[in-house]
């Protein structure tokens, strides 16, 4: 399997084409029903009242926007050399664990909000330099801003934000200054929209209610059913400890690039308390997965065995994860 993602381009497109057919199909024959959102969540709610009476057409778009997602995070990694240029290993981890759950099939918050997460994260890379300048800045901290239109929840992806200031060492009043405008920037659009279209009580009602009522919750499953999402979580921290251990070994703008991929777990882990649906909310982890899982399966070892054993239990934990 491994030597398929290494040498083998027709052979990789092949192997995302079965896997793709094998967790969507379900999706077309009984149509999944995109889920509401708990959040004030804007563009969210609209594109829900649009396709929510269509639900093969939502999960039709669904899956073209994990295609163009899959394939956005492959070029990312390529074009900044963190991946080779061949592999469609990322892409191929990335629609698998954004296709974990049967229920999430579909349009979901997250889907959207991981759009201007990934433009965030392609413009917080380092292309070999150690400064971010002033417009990557604002235009990380402007689509971060534009997350929370999405997935409200989704706002905490601040918080590993304010680590990149750390990374990249940038410690001046206007490095903070730059980025808080960025993140003002697409409240302060909404506000003005809702101001001239006489909404602006409604929505500063419904902000502030769901920012004061932070309901931590976390819905227990069995451990059958949680097994391959355990695994699966198993695999995603050997895959960051062996990111961290190597740390030292790596030019300043690879750990810079590390830190970046590697960060969004932060958030990751704190939208773990919002589940709101039967099942925990994996997509949060695909974008690091993409980064982490990439460089174990496809490490150098003399056993290539584990890494052969590794991919296919990966593999076969999506597959049955639905049926769980």
């Amino acid at each position: 399997m491994l030597k398929i993602f290494k040498q083998n381009t027709i052979g990789q497109i092949l192997v995302i084409a079965v896997t793709i057919i094998a967790l969507w199909t379900r999706a077309f024959i009984v149509p999944i029903a995109m889920p509401a959102s708990h959040f004030f969540s804007p563009l969210y709610e609209l594109v829900y009242s649009w396709l929510s009476p269509v639900p093969r057409l939502a999960s039709g778009l669904a899956l073209l926007l994990v295609l163009t997602q899959g394939v956005w995070i492959n070029a990312i990694l390529t074009n900044h050399k963190i991946t080779k240029a061949h592999s469609l290993m990322p892409m191929f981890l990335y629609i698998t664990v954004m296709s974990w759950n049967s229920s999430q099939l579909t349009i979901t918050p997250m889907l959207l909000a991981s759009l201007p997460l990934l433009a965030a994260t392609s413009q917080l890379l380092s292309d070999g330099g150690t400064q971010l300048t002033p417009e990557r800045n604002f235009n990380a901290s402007f689509c971060i801003g534009l997350i929370g239109l999405f997935h409200l929840p989704a706002l905490c992806y601040i918080v590993p934000f304010l680590f990149v200031f750390i990374i990249y060492k940038m410690y001046r009043w206007r490095h903070l200054l730059i980025s808080i405008l960025g993140l003002l920037a697409t409240p302060i659009l909404l506000l003005t929209y809702a101001f001239l279209s006489d909404k602006l009580d409604y929505y500063l009602i419904l902000v502030r209610h769901d920012l004061s009522n932070i309901d931590f919750q976390w819905q227990p499953a069995s451990f059958l059913e949680a097994l391959p999402t355990l695994i699966l979580l198993a695999l995603l921290l050997a895959a960051l400890f062996k990111q961290l251990g190597s740390l030292n070994d790596r030019t300043v703008h690879q750990r810079i690039n590390t830190g970046v991929l590697c960060l969004p777990l932060i958030a990751a882990a704190i939208l773990f308390l919002y589940p709101h649906t039967p099942t925990f909310d994996i997509q949060p982890l695909a974008l690091p997965f993409a980064f982490v899982g990439t460089h174990l399966l496809m490490a150098q070892r003399k056993r290539l065995w584990i890494n052969e054993t590794l991919i296919i239990l990966f593999i076969v934990c999506a597959l049955i994860n639905p049926i769980l």
